[in-house]
């Protein structure tokens, strides 16, 4: 429980400070963007620092087979600590995914429709985080899901969130078993399933940047 409630707290810290750092007078998508690569070095350096510390017998090779992501791991022990967490997340942002759409509009567009758009974004974003902070304590770090799924089932069932965030749930979940099966069965030995993402990901993402027009995405 103490894995899950620090992937959680740190998980909302990292957000805010993005959130702090992209937003202001003036900042767009690419100053999100920017600050969010800066903030990730930052954690970045804090993993590589608790690497630094670990015992290189036992807790650095555990830390960094866990750092390239495996469902091995993953068991239904650590699944009872954190399945609450992604339910509860999961049924959030489905009960708000028709409100999903405020968010693409204008600030002053938002609020004329009577929204609460900072209270909608807080939501939205702790229910995110926690199932994100869950999912990555038990399974590591898992790349690439996020970038391919969304934007794949964005381009079958257009923007609308209606049916954006049910495919984007019920999709990725497919996937994941698909390249976990893939993982498990390739060679002798298991493949961290972040390799094999951030391979079949990086040419699809490539394409799809070319053909969307990069930041028009």
């Amino acid at each position: 429980i103490g894995i899950q409630f620090c992937a959680l707290c740190f998980g909302i810290i990292a957000v805010l400070l993005t959130y702090i750092s992209g937003t202001g007078k003036g900042n767009g998508m690419n100053t999100i963007v920017l600050a969010g690569i800066m903030i990730g070095s930052l954690f970045s350096a804090l993993v590589s620092f608790v690497k630094f510390v670990a015992d290189t017998e036992t807790q650095l090779p555990a830390i960094t087979y866990w750092l390239m992501g495996s469902l091995g791991s993953a068991s239904y022990k650590t699944l009872l600590l954190g399945a609450p967490f992604i339910l509860v997340g999961i049924f959030i942002l489905y009960l708000l995914r028709w409100r999903l759409n405020i968010l693409m509009l204008s600030d002053d567009e938002a609020k004329s429709s009577g929204t609460n758009i900072n209270l909608l974004r807080g939501i939205t974003i702790i229910a995110a985080t926690m199932v994100t902070g869950s999912c990555v304590s038990m399974c590591g770090q898992v790349g690439w899901v996020g970038l391919i799924i969304p934007h794949m089932c964005r381009m079958k069932f257009g923007n609308n969130h209606l049916a954006l965030v049910p495919a984007s749930i019920s999709i990725g979940a497919v996937f994941m078993v698909v390249v976990d099966t893939i993982a498990r069965s390739l060679v002798a030995t298991e493949i961290p399933i972040s390799i094999l993402t951030a391979i079949i990901g990086a040419p699809f993402f490539i394409t799809l940047m070319r053909r969307s027009g990069g930041w028009q995405l």
